[in-house]
């Protein structure tokens, strides 16, 4: 395939993730659990740093709304919190970087240093950890209390 087709195809892949974690497709909602699923798994920054999804050898550029990586679940282990990501896999989160943004989605860092939102679910599964102090929030993990912070917002696009 030529090359300068091949860059636009990417370009304009159509595709966009929300902030609530949906894929739409030029408008259209994506609702199929498995390609949606492998949309999440194949998220990745591209060569220039911008989001890209890759499925097999394919890859097409994501507009994303908010964050690109989801955490879908969340579970207090010792004094880390293990979450799910929209993409199946797990990983620890330090309670340090949970910080509270928009219409007061929790967001935190993957342990790569990537923003994730946290679903209402995922942020759901902490109200038994979470304690309003004067004008805030804070998170207790195992008798060790983190201020919720204000979220820094996504980075500014780094080529790699």
């Amino acid at each position: 395939m030529d090359a300068e087709l091949l860059r636009k195809l990417r370009e304009q892949s159509g595709l966009r993730l929300d902030r609530e974690g949906r894929f739409w497709h030029r408008g259209d909602l994506l609702e199929h659990a498995r390609t949606v699923a492998a949309l999440h798994r194949g998220m990745h920054r591209a060569e220039d740093g911008r989001w890209a999804v890759r499925i097999g050898p394919e890859w097409a550029y994501v507009e994303v709304e908010d964050a690109a990586r989801f955490i879908v679940r969340v579970e207090a282990r010792g004094d880390r919190l293990r979450a799910q990501l929209a993409d199946g896999e797990w990983v620890e989160i330090d309670p340090a970087t949970v910080g509270s943004g928009a219409d007061d989605a929790l967001y935190a860092r993957t342990p790569e240093g990537e923003r994730a939102r946290l679903t209402r679910a995922a942020q759901l599964s902490l109200a038994d950890h979470l304690r309003e102090e004067g004008s805030g929030f804070s998170l207790e993990i195992s008798g060790r209390w983190y201020a919720i912070g204000l979220d820094r917002g996504p980075e500014p696009i780094k080529p790699k």
